[in-house]
């Protein structure tokens, strides 16, 4: 059997050492704030209510107040670049070992031009899938399944799992699955669809995977090749 492997973006294919995802709960809690003028402490709780609650916040906000998503991405996404991930020479050896040993996707609750800005600022853009369009020979990202590509319906709801895996297994046939991400919610969605999960435990993870997942400190320690 094949086998296809998917990455989530923040805190997987760039660490969580990183500052960004901070900033982009940081721009999430200030839309929050003034969209629906609240003091700061109660913007945040709300934040993550939403996001333990609906597996995104944006879900969240959508049902409850009807929020425009397009304006809302646009807002947390407006970060200073200093504070987008930095290049990273390791992880660009990593990915091109591993787009070459097999189909390798994003995988991310991001919007597209998100993930497009986080593989420029880390120098990957050219792993970028429009790169395999024009020249199908070069290793590169067969693709990203943003959050459009699921209908807006984010990690880890069943609807997002079940729209990968059907395009998956429409590309590159009755394929083994191997995802990696962060979030323990989203791995275990994964798991109950049958895919193999790999956490990519965050520096300051307060809970263990137990059995359930493979587990890693770094996506840099990921073989594909050693995966049971």
């Amino acid at each position: 059997m094949s086998r296809v492997l998917l990455l989530d973006l923040d805190h997987t294919l760039y660490p969580s050492t990183v500052p960004t995802q901070t900033a982009v709960d940081a721009k999430i809690t200030e839309y929050i704030r003034v969209h629906l003028n609240l003091p700061p402490n109660e913007a945040d709780a709300l934040r993550r209510d939403f996001c333990e609650r609906y597996g995104t916040t944006l879900k969240g906000l959508e049902i409850a107040h009807g929020v425009d998503r397009e304006r809302y991405c646009d807002f947390i996404q407006d970060l200073e670049d200093t504070l987008m991930p930095p290049p990273d020479p390791r992880m660009r050896e990593w990915l091109s070992k591993t787009v070459m040993r097999l189909p390798t996707y994003l995988f991310t609750n991001a919007r597209r031009d998100w993930a497009d800005r986080c593989l420029l600022t880390m120098g990957l853009s050219d792993f970028h899938p429009d790169v395999r369009a024009n020249e199908p020979s070069v290793g590169s990202l067969h693709g990203i399944l943003d959050i459009g590509f699921m209908e807006w319906y984010g990690k880890p709801n069943a609807a997002a799992f079940i729209k990968a895996g059907n395009y998956i297994r429409n590309q590159h046939g009755d394929a083994r699955l191997i995802f990696a991400d962060d979030r323990l919610d989203n791995l275990d969605q994964a798991k109950a669809h049958g895919w193999t999960t790999v956490w990519v435990r965050p520096h300051d993870a307060l809970s263990e995977a137990g059995s359930s997942h493979v587990t890693i400190d770094s996506l840099l320690e990921l073989d594909v090749e050693s995966i049971p």
